[in-house]
C-alpha cells in the first residue's frame, strides 16, 4: 500500500473519544490496564501509557502488487 497524508496529534474532545474507541477496539487487551468504572479520557490514556495519540487519515491510497506485474498499482477509493 502507498498512502499520502499528514499525521496529526489528537487533542481533547470528541475526536479523542473516537480515536480511543478505535484504539481499544483494535487492541482490546489494553482495557485491562484500567480499573472498571475509570473514565477513559485522553489525559488518562496518555498518563497510563506515557504516550500521545496521533491519527492518520489518508487522502489517497494505492494497492501495489508486483505479482500482477512490476509496478502494478490500483487506486483504492
Amino acid at each position: 500500500m502507498q498512502m499520502t497524508r499528514k499525521i496529526k496529534q489528537v487533542h481533547v474532545g470528541l475526536e479523542a473519544i473516537r480515536v480511543i474507541r478505535v484504539y481499544l477496539k483494535k487492541f482490546p487487551f489494553t482495557k485491562e490496564f484500567f480499573s472498571s468504572g475509570e473514565t477513559m479520557k485522553l489525559e488518562t490514556f496518555g498518563k497510563r501509557f506515557r504516550v500521545r495519540l496521533y491519527k492518520f487519515n489518508p487522502d489517497l491510497v494505492y494497492y501495489l502488487d508486483n505479482r500482477v506485474r512490476f509496478g502494478f498499482r490500483v487506486k483504492v477509493n
